[in-house]
């Protein structure tokens, strides 16, 4: 059977001209607007194709994240070394991630998808596995209870995504307004303050 005119048949090409086609959509006009139709669309292809590679728009949308850039790598580099610093760190790191301009329209993207309503385990599912448990874990290997690495990994969250939210999605004036040197040494007490007094005393 022939296909119509500029569909593209299946393949790996394939694959990676609907994540381009997706990724772009995304960043142009968010998760809720982008959909199956306009992204094949753009990509050439027939709409099956895109759930035949990836089942929904969810699963979709974190594909072409992922592929763009993928800030788990950067906070398991963090969680990694000491942790009397770990908050600082991770809260450089991030900061950092997000002021990259390759980055922070799909990073704003995903947040405003996940905090709009249609897919909040799009971000919750990345908080809950990349930030929580493994900054519960490598305080459980300091030596601190379990109960209580997860309430100051809860805090210390709380406290991440509080302001990154403030500085990049809500973009309040004043807190956007800040570079990157002085927003990170501002917001570093208080994100440090979900861990100090609590780290088992070492020998």
């Amino acid at each position: 059977m022939r296909r119509g005119p500029g569909r593209r048949a299946g393949g790996a090409d394939t694959r990676a001209q609907i994540l381009d086609a997706a990724r772009a959509r995304f960043v142009e006009i968010g998760y809720r607007a982008a959909t199956m139709r306009m992204i094949a669309a753009d990509a050439g292809v027939d709409p099956a194709l895109i759930s035949y590679f990836f089942g929904s728009k969810q699963e979709l949308f974190g594909a072409a994240f992922a592929l763009r850039a993928n800030p788990v790598t950067v906070i398991e580099a963090q969680i990694a070394g000491p942790v009397t610093d770990l908050a600082r760190r991770l809260l450089t790191a991030l900061v950092r991630t997000w002021d990259d301009p390759e980055n922070r329209a799909t990073l704003v993207a995903i947040a405003h998808a996940g905090g709009g309503g249609e897919s909040p385990a799009l971000t919750r599912g990345f908080v809950e596995a990349a930030l929580d448990a493994p900054v519960v874990a490598r305080l459980t290997e300091e030596g601190m209870a379990t109960a209580q690495a997860q309430r100051c990994s809860a805090v210390l969250i709380t406290q991440l995504v509080g302001v990154i939210y403030a500085r990049y999605v809500l973009e309040v004036a004043s807190v956007a307004a800040l570079s990157t040197e002085e927003f990170i040494d501002a917001y570093s007490p208080a994100v440090s303050a979900a861990l100090d007094g609590h780290l088992p005393a070492r020998d």
